[in-house]
């Protein structure tokens, strides 16, 4: 089950990867969505979600969350593909690392959820490709067709 939910990640890893290789440093500025967050900042969150997510679902306060995202924020493109890739392989690499009976123990998050970790992957996958999506949607409105397959 936790390979099924990779391959999805990989994707959806691999389109942002290939979506940042076709933007210019100063496309991270753009904010196509009055009140959204610009280009940039939903780039560098989704660079984040696989590492944070996991930190979500192991138990960490919301104050644990927001200095790691103080600490955490790639600015550039490079950076922020970096740590995408960084990211996922912590994620992989953690879950690896779990028998059934762990993947079925359920954690709860600092707002209530509850959810075994193998739901909890489920949710990271789901909230890279919700985020994907968004990115999707603010790269159209500016006239930026990415030539990016979203889905293999």
């Amino acid at each position: 089950m936790i390979q099924s939910a990779f391959k999805h990640i990989d994707v959806a890893v691999t389109s942002l990867i290939d979506i940042c290789d076709q933007l210019s440093e100063q496309d991270l500025t753009l904010t196509p969505i009055e009140g959204e967050p610009p280009v940039g900042e939903l780039l560098s969150h989704l660079s984040m979600i696989c590492r944070a997510d996991v930190y979500i679902s192991e138990g960490a306060s919301e104050e644990e969350m927001a200095s790691f995202y103080e600490e955490n924020q790639p600015q550039t493109l490079s950076e922020i593909k970096q740590a995408l890739i960084e990211n996922q392989m912590y994620l992989y690499q953690r879950y690896r690392q779990f028998n059934t009976e762990e993947l079925l123990k359920v954690t709860d998050s600092y707002w209530g959820a509850s959810y075994s970790r193998l739901e909890w992957l489920l949710e990271i996958m789901g909230h890279v490709y919700h985020d994907r999506g968004q990115l999707y949607t603010m790269l159209t409105l500016t006239g930026r067709e990415t030539k990016v397959p979203l889905l293999k």
